[in-house]
């Protein structure tokens, strides 16, 4: 039962760390309260409607989402969340959107380290309905093949692929002992982005970090001196890289 007591910036701290812990009920009552209190608080009412997705009340969570785009047209989280939950056609109660069970979501998932993590996009991904069938935070697997990587749900069905670069690299440190993680960063329709993180690292590879921090590389002017990538000169320096992707599913 709610305490009349809390008031609504306590309301939403208890909500949000509910969703974390995967208490869907518990996340469930909070952001009643709290849209009882504040109707037009478009983050609380995203926080229900993914607490109405998760619980598997599918034509809630489209209902909640229409409304916050009607508050606030431009709403990433709502657009998003919409056409994910637009993609089942039926409720029906579950303990995770794919019948999965729950694990609780630490915000260290999410924690990028130098040398330790890399942030991957697969290419050659499933299709739209199972993409969207899982959440940010959740645990993948990464299955070494002999050419590639191919990654898969805790139910084994195929998710997609690293692109081939990346895979002969990992593939090279897994063959020499090292062991990777991997967790689900973001997701859309059509595309998925992992987190893969180092876990063990083998002596074979003691003095060597898994990724390279690409915006720590060190360049040399003509004079030998060590630049850092932002003072190389216009005329020398790679493009590299590109946008870095909001993790809109994390806004529980």
């Amino acid at each position: 039962m709610v305490d009349d007591s809390f008031s609504p910036s306590q309301l939403s701290s208890l909500a949000i760390q509910a969703a974390l812990d995967s208490k869907w009920d518990d996340a469930l009552e909070l952001n009643q309260k709290l849209t009882e209190l504040e109707p037009e608080n478009v983050d609380c009412l995203n926080r229900l409607a993914r607490t109405h997705f998760e619980l598997g009340n599918y034509s809630q969570a489209k209902k909640l989402y229409e409304k916050v785009l009607e508050l606030d047209p431009y709403n990433a989280i709502a657009q998003k969340n919409l056409k994910k939950a637009m993609a089942f056609k039926k409720d029906g109660k579950t303990t995770n959107s794919n019948g999965l069970n729950h694990v609780p979501i630490s915000p260290s998932v999410f924690l990028e380290e130098p040398g330790l993590t890399k942030i991957v996009t697969l290419i050659k991904v499933a299709e739209p309905q199972r993409l969207l069938s899982l959440s940010s935070g959740q645990m993948v697997n990464i299955v070494p093949k002999n050419r590639g990587i191919t990654v898969t749900d805790s139910n084994n069905a195929y998710l997609g692929v690293f692109p081939d670069d990346t895979a002969h690299h990992i593939l090279r440190l897994i063959t020499g002992g090292n062991k990777y993680q991997a967790f689900i960063r973001s997701i859309k329709p059509n595309s998925m982005t992992l987190i893969v993180r180092e876990v063990f690292r083998s002596k074979r590879f003691k003095n060597q970090a898994s990724f390279i921090d690409e915006s720590r590389i060190v360049a040399y002017s003509s004079d030998h001196i060590p630049m850092l990538n932002d003072d190389v000169p216009e005329e020398t320096e790679d493009e590299a890289g590109g946008v870095k992707e909001e993790n809109l599913d994390f806004k529980i």
